[in-house]
């Protein structure tokens, strides 16, 4: 066995150990985003859920920031807490806590950076879950996350992209 296969096969091993080391997280969800980042002067797109405490939750659509090619766009729409426990259930389902620290950067031209993140509230403490990845060999669970996010946030970015 080469030394690049014992790096490859010692890469994937901790990353797996660092999975299941990961708790759920505990308390109450009051940030979720998911972005995509284009590069080349292709803007960035995110949605963001935002739920702190004391305060209404809403959502966040804002499109093509930093682009080249179009004026950015964002519009907040207001939400109910069951929206929010609604999303919340879905990435605990999901495990997506599990995808925290993950980090993947290939060496290539073009493409996206795209990024997941999460805050939770439980007696004063903020846990952040955070995952970010540029490159073609992504892992599987951060594609299904991001797909998942993604389409909870669908209604709302196809409303702001009908509007234009």
């Amino acid at each position: 066995m080469n030394v690049g296969r014992i790096v490859v096969l010692m890469s994937a091993l901790l990353m797996t150990m660092n999975s299941f080391a990961q708790e759920a997280p505990k308390g109450k969800l009051i940030y979720c985003s998911y972005a995509k980042n284009g590069h080349a002067g292709l803007g960035k797109d995110y949605c963001a859920l935002i739920a702190d405490e004391g305060k209404e939750p809403q959502i966040v659509v804002s499109l093509y920031n930093n682009c080249h090619y179009r004026e950015a766009v964002k519009k907040t729409f207001p939400v109910t807490a069951v929206e929010v426990e609604k999303l919340q259930q879905m990435l605990e389902k999901a495990q997506v806590y599990k995808l925290n620290g993950y980090h993947h950067d290939e060496a290539l031209e073009g493409g996206a950076t795209y990024r997941i993140y999460q805050e939770y509230l439980s007696d004063g403490n903020v846990t952040e879950i955070n995952a970010d990845w540029f490159g073609h060999n992504i892992k599987p669970e951060a594609l299904a996350a991001y797909a998942m996010i993604e389409r909870f946030f669908d209604p709302w970015r196809s409303q702001v992209e009908k509007e234009e």
